[in-house]
């Protein structure tokens, strides 16, 4: 997990979450990004985790955790498809689904959930999927 120094990062717009997640797009695995967010979006915390060729899994409780530990008001995940499609799997679109539950239950807002492939980024957010 890394841990910025002051001063802190500011996730503003989606063009700041890109270039935080930018390395997702060399990944040869797919790899999920966990950006953990106070108030005015400054970014508390980072974590990624690798997963195989097609699939990276991490627990709900995981993130969840992280983010009571960062005292985060939002979330923001991101993962990449190495093999160039952007569009949302079932195991994408129910994650999202779960975590914003999760997340809302402890008044928490998981802010968006982005699909890098290529040159390619699709936020589950502008597809009204968050």
């Amino acid at each position: 997990m890394l841990a910025y120094p002051l001063p802190v990062p500011r996730i503003q717009t989606r063009r700041d979450a890109l270039r935080l997640f930018a390395g997702l797009k060399e990944a040869e695995r797919e790899t999920l990004g966990i950006a953990y967010l106070g108030s005015e979006r400054m970014l508390l915390g980072l974590r990624h985790v690798a997963g195989v060729t097609d699939a990276v899994a991490v627990p709900m409780t995981r993130i969840v955790r992280d983010a009571l530990f960062f005292s985060a008001s939002a979330v923001m995940i991101a993962h990449n498809h190495p093999d160039g499609d952007p569009r949302p799997s079932p195991a994408d679109l129910s994650l999202t689904r779960r975590l914003a539950q999760g997340l809302g239950a402890l008044d928490l807002t998981l802010l968006d959930h982005l699909i890098l492939a290529g040159s390619a980024v699709l936020s589950l957010r502008e597809m009204g999927l968050v």
